[in-house]
Parts: structure tokens; C-alpha cells; sequence
């Protein structure tokens, strides 16, 4: 009787590790760089049009790679990455871990937003800008900085918050605008004198803007989207854009290569490539452009045309990212003086 007991026992508890598993396989599984908060939104929004269920993972831009890296040899646990820098992307893309699919909506994309491969396709872009505290840098007698040069003014010696280019992928993103607007050398020496300013290196890429509003700095560096959510809440802040000109991101997604859930991946891709997908991010009140031509650009966000962007070079971005990190940790990070 006991030997019956214990065997019935073992075969419920491996249904029950049998079931469990499965309703997990049976998850869309989604990484992805944004705020969690802002993503979740999205991701119920697909929830509720497909019924298709999800489990969403926020990791760093600057580690989702490494990931990837690392289940290399075997079956990914994720299926879609979702969100940040395009950089990313073309990486894992030349590295073959994403699954190409030639999506309905593409067609809606331009071009220069997604991969010629159909490996990884832009959902969004976003240019950088300057969050300043006036009211900080009021008490201080100091005026607003205008340019990345003026940045690098003693001035503003422990007022500045930046994202870690390391572990933020909008803190790449700062970091190689800065050396694509400038000489190689202008450029290093900028950055140099950039990093004896810092307060404090974020591992996020809207925490900077948000220390700044919250006075913990007088400048914050972020895409613009981000700053104008901190304004929409009320923050007193002021976006500049650098008079030299900025550089950009495209927010990007693809599916994994050998993904346990093909077929909901496409629906996901799709979602978020069409006209419904898009016009979530005016309907739930962010400022990221769109990509998709035919989705309402939300009102007051800071259009291409008018964010004085520089010529960005998102392939060079990508290629020299190695080289450009082994520079700023090298040079600024650690050879740096007071740096926290």
C-alpha cells in the first residue's frame, strides 16, 4: 500500500512538473531594454488583441547581448527582444541569432529602419537632448549649457548625470554621437573633459534625466522622449538639443533564432509594425516617433526635422562599439580624476 501511495504521489508531482513546464513553453517570452513599466503596457496590449500570454524581462541594453551569447549552445529561453538601440541589433543580427521574417507590415516601414535581411526592424526613434534644472543651476549663477562644448566647462564640475555607455545603450548612444560630430581628437578631449563633470554614471538611460529633475543634478542626458515624459509630470526641466547637433537611436526588435514560440513571435512583430501597435505610444502618452508612416506621431514630440540631428553613422556605431567602450573605460571611466 505505502509503494502505491509513494508512486502515485511521483506521478502527480511529475504531471504537475510536466504541466508547469509546458504553460511555460507555452509563454511568449520577451526581453526587452525599456522602462518596464512603459513595455508592459505594450505587452498587454498585445495580450488583449491576440490572447496570446506573455512573460516580459527587463534587462539592460548593454548585457542583452551577452545573453544571447551565452545560450548560443543551446535552445534559447527567450524569443523576442524588444526595444533599445539599434547598435544591438545589427550586432546579434552579423552574429546570426536572430530569425528572419519578412513581415505584412514592413511594407509600412521605411527602409532605413530595418534590416535589408529582414532580421530586425525599428519600432520607434529617438534623438538625444539635455535635461537642465534651471532652478538648480539658477541658485548656482550658472546659465543652461547649449552644446556638448559647453558641457565640457568647469562650471558644471559635479552637476552632470549621464548613462554608463557600458551597461545603457543610451549611453552608447551619447557616447558615439559625441565622437561622430567631432574630429577623433576634438572629440576625446570633449569627452574628457565631459567626465571630470559628472556627478554620477546611471545604469539606466532615464534615470539621468530623472535624478535631474528630482535635483540630485542640474543636467541630465537622455533621449528627448524620456525628458518629455518628466515634463508631462510635472517636473520643471527644459530640453535642449545641442547646438552642434545630435545623434539618434532606432528602437529595434527581432525574433530569437530557434525561439520556442514561432508563430506567436510573428504575431507580436506584427503587432508592433502596424498603424494599432504604433498609435500606442500617443494613446498611452510617450513621445517616441513611430516608424510605421501611416501611425499618429504623438503631439509635442520632437520631430526628426526639427532635433538638429547630426549625419549618424549606425553601422560605424555598431562596428566600432568594442573599440569605443576599451576607449571610454580606458581613458575616462577609470583614467579619469573624480569620477564616482
Amino acid at each position: 500500500m505505502k509503494t502505491c501511495r509513494k508512486l502515485l504521489i511521483a506521478f502527480l508531482l511529475l504531471s504537475l512538473l510536466s504541466s508547469t513546464t509546458k504553460a511555460a513553453e507555452d509563454k511568449l517570452i520577451i526581453y526587452t531594454a525599456l522602462q518596464q513599466n512603459e513595455a508592459q503596457t505594450y505587452i498587454n496590449a498585445f495580450e488583449n488583441y491576440s490572447g496570446i500570454k506573455t512573460k516580459l524581462v527587463r534587462k539592460s541594453t548593454g548585457i542583452l547581448l551577452n545573453i544571447l551569447r551565452r545560450q548560443k549552445d543551446y535552445r534559447p529561453e527567450v524569443d523576442i527582444l524588444f526595444g533599445g538601440p539599434a547598435e544591438l541589433y545589427y550586432l546579434a543580427a552579423e552574429e546570426d541569432r536572430f530569425y528572419k521574417y519578412s513581415s505584412p507590415y514592413k511594407d509600412q516601414i521605411p527602409y532605413e529602419y530595418m534590416d535589408n535581411q529582414d532580421r530586425w526592424w525599428g519600432i520607434y526613434i529617438g534623438s538625444i537632448g539635455f535635461a537642465v534644472n534651471n532652478k538648480k543651476l539658477e541658485k548656482l549663477g550658472i546659465n543652461p549649457p547649449k552644446s556638448w562644448r559647453d558641457l565640457a566647462d568647469p562650471q558644471y564640475k559635479n552637476l552632470i548625470t549621464i548613462p554608463n555607455p557600458v551597461s545603457s545603450g543610451t549611453g552608447y548612444t551619447i557616447l558615439s554621437t559625441v565622437l561622430q560630430s567631432f574630429s577623433n581628437e576634438e572629440a576625446k578631449i570633449i569627452l574628457k573633459q565631459i567626465s571630470q563633470n559628472i556627478k554620477e554614471y546611471t545604469n539606466s538611460g532615464a534615470m539621468a534625466s530623472k535624478l535631474t529633475a528630482l535635483g540630485h543634478s542640474a543636467v541630465g542626458i537622455s533621449f528627448s522622449h524620456d525628458i518629455q515624459k518628466l515634463q508631462k509630470e510635472g517636473y520643471k526641466l527644459e530640453l535642449i538639443i545641442p547646438a552642434e547637433g545630435t545623434g539618434y537611436e532606432i528602437g529595434g526588435m527581432a525574433i530569437i533564432k530557434d525561439s520556442h514560440n514561432l508563430d506567436k513571435a510573428k504575431s507580436f512583430v506584427d503587432f508592433m509594425l502596424s498603424e494599432k501597435g504604433q498609435n500606442l505610444y500617443s494613446e498611452i502618452g510617450e513621445y517616441r516617433l513611430p516608424t510605421n508612416f501611416l501611425a499618429k506621431i504623438p503631439e509635442a514630440s520632437i520631430k526628426l526635422e526639427n532635433a538638429n540631428l547630426i549625419d549618424y553613422n549606425l553601422k560605424s556605431s555598431a562596428l566600432n562599439k568594442k573599440k569605443n567602450l576599451a576607449f571610454w573605460q580606458q581613458e575616462i571611466y577609470f583614467g579619469g580624476e573624480n569620477i564616482e
